[in-house]
C-alpha cells in the first residue's frame, strides 16, 4: 500500500491494536493525525475529538481507556480531505481497497480474544465489520461515532 507522503515522514509501518488485555474491543474508521503521530489508536486529548469524547465517557463510568482494547479498520492514516466553504477540513474516507487490504489485520484484532462486547463506531468502520461477516454477532454494538452527533450518555451506554 503506497502511503501518502506526509504518512511516509512520520512512520514507516501501520499501526497495530492497542491491547490491554480487556473485554472488550472498541473499533474505529482509521488513525487521524495525532493518532498516526503517536502510533496509539484515538490519542487525542482535545475536548472535541474521539479521544477526548471517549475519556469523558471512561470517566463516567470509572473507567480508563485501559479497561478496553482499541483498533482501527485501517492500520494507516488516511490523510486529509480539502476544507470545503470554510469548513474545518476532515479526514479522509479510507478506499474499499485499502479497507480491503487491512481486512485481514482486523479480523485477526477481532478473533484474537473472546470478547463479551465490541463496539464498532461510525459508518464506515461499520461497514468494514459488516463486510467480515459479523453482521448478527450478538456481542457487537453498533453506534455514531463519538464526534458524529451521540450525546455524552449514549456513548457511555453503550461503552458497556
Amino acid at each position: 500500500m503506497h502511503l501518502p507522503l506526509d504518512c511516509q515522514m512520520v512512520r514507516q509501518i501501520p499501526m497495530s491494536m492497542e491491547d490491554n488485555g480487556a473485554d472488550v474491543l472498541l473499533i474505529f474508521q482509521a488513525p487521524g493525525v495525532a493518532e498516526w503521530q503517536e502510533g496509539k489508536p484515538i490519542c487525542s486529548v482535545h475536548s472535541s475529538s474521539a479521544g477526548g469524547r471517549l475519556a469523558v465517557a471512561f470517566n463516567a463510568l470509572g473507567r480508563t481507556r485501559q479497561d478496553y482494547n482499541i483498533t482501527n479498520t485501517v492500520q494507516c492514516f488516511p490523510g486529509k480531505r480539502a476544507s470545503i466553504s470554510g469548513e474545518r477540513s476532515r479526514d479522509k474516507i479510507p478506499p474499499a481497497a485499502v479497507r480491503h487490504c487491512c481486512s485481514n489485520w482486523l479480523r485477526d484484532d477481532i478473533e484474537g480474544r473472546p470478547y463479551r462486547l465490541v463496539v464498532v463506531f461510525g459508518r464506515e468502520a461499520q461497514k468494514a465489520v459488516r463486510a467480515l461477516g459479523y453482521k448478527n454477532d450478538q456481542r457487537f454494538r453498533f453506534s455514531k461515532h463519538p464526534t458524529g452527533g451521540i450525546s455524552n450518555a449514549e456513548l457511555s451506554a453503550c461503552l458497556g
